[in-house]
This record gives C-alpha cells, sequence and structure tokens, in this order.
C-alpha cells in the first residue's frame, strides 16, 4: 500500500490510501505532536507501517493525525503501540472509531 499526498484548502495537508477493507475492520485515530525537526523522518516512518491508512498534518495541540486500522482489537492496540513508540513522537492521544448505528446512512452535522 501506498499514501498519496493530498491538499484539500488552506492548512490541511495530508495522504491517504484506500486499503479497500470497508467499516467492518476496528479503526482509530491517533493525534501526534512532532518536534519540526523530526516530522519528515516521522512522516515517512508511518507511510510505511501497514494499516495506516490516512495521515494529515492539523494545527492545534498535535501536529499529525494517523488513521488507522487492523484486523482485530488486539491488533489495533499493537499498531498505535507502535505508533505511539516511534522516534520523534513526543504525545499522543488516539480515539477508537466507534461503528455507527445505521452504517449506511450519511448524516451531516451542518446547519
Amino acid at each position: 500500500m501506498s499514501l498519496q499526498r493530498i491538499h484539500t484548502g488552506p492548512g490541511f495537508l495530508g495522504v491517504e490510501a484506500d486499503a479497500g477493507r470497508g467499516e467492518a475492520w476496528p479503526r482509530a485515530h491517533v493525534m501526534l505532536r512532532v518536534a519540526r525537526r523530526d516530522m519528515a523522518r516521522t512522516e515517512l516512518a508511518l507511510s510505511e507501517i501497514d494499516g495506516v491508512t490516512a495521515l494529515h498534518q492539523i494545527s492545534g495541540d498535535y501536529d499529525l493525525v494517523a488513521v488507522v486500522e487492523a484486523s482485530h482489537a488486539e491488533r489495533l492496540d499493537a499498531l498505535i503501540a507502535r505508533i505511539e513508540g516511534l522516534s520523534g513522537v513526543s504525545a499522543s492521544v488516539a480515539s477508537r472509531m466507534l461503528p455507527s448505528a445505521r452504517p449506511s446512512a450519511s448524516r451531516s452535522f451542518a446547519a
């Protein structure tokens, strides 16, 4: 799997990949704080990890958010631990994505 660089607007730059696994596999967002000097090396390391399906630079308290997935919960936990232990990562927060009640329904939160 390879990640492709995307640009969707001011202040939002990232990469994504379509792993073709759908919603069935457990997924999580992993927000990472990375020193500027370590950014390129950390992004390269993340792009080489199976299970990282998207990687975005973000603004705020964290610098990157990685979207990750694995075949089951234990592998997802191991994947998150591996990412959090990368050289250059000084802090992290992981949030599991919960399955929606109606996976085929599209919801809009816009007013």
